[in-house]
Order: C-alpha cells, then structure tokens, then sequence
C-alpha cells in the first residue's frame, strides 16, 4: 500500500499569533483530489485553507509529531 501523499504547509503570516505559530505542519493530501473544508495536520493541528502557505520543503520551524508521522508513512511502503 502507498504512504499517501502529503503537503508541507504553514499559517500565513497575517494569520500567525507569533512565530511558534508558524511551524510547518505535514498534511496528508485526501485521496479523492478534494479540497476539504479545514486541513488537518498529522498531529492534529488545523488550518484553512486560505490561511496556509504551502511550502516546497520544511521551513522555520517543523512541528516535529508531523516531521515523524510523515516519515513512519513514507517508510512503511
């Protein structure tokens, strides 16, 4: 089975409380192509998607529950 795939993402400025709030978080992408209403981060955390920035790699900060979980999904392939 294939790790699903994911979007590396964090809070927009405008929208952060203070830095910590811009970690970048690992957000596995839905399987049907859809763009869900809230998007929900491998540990947990929420954001919507207009107050994301989509990343090309990690930046600042990585959140690292979600830094793991997307590792452990990659690695279990």
């Amino acid at each position: 089975m294939d790790a699903p795939p994911h979007v590396i993402a964090r809070v927009r400025s405008e929208y952060a409380r203070s830095e910590r709030g811009r970690s970048c978080h690992f957000f596995p992408l839905p399987q049907d192509s859809t763009l869900p209403s809230v998007l929900r981060a491998y540990c947990g955390f929420d954001i919507m998607p207009g107050q994301a920035e989509a990343l090309d790699g990690p930046a600042g900060m990585p959140c690292l529950r979600c830094l793991m979980a997307a590792a452990l999904a990659d690695s279990s392939v």
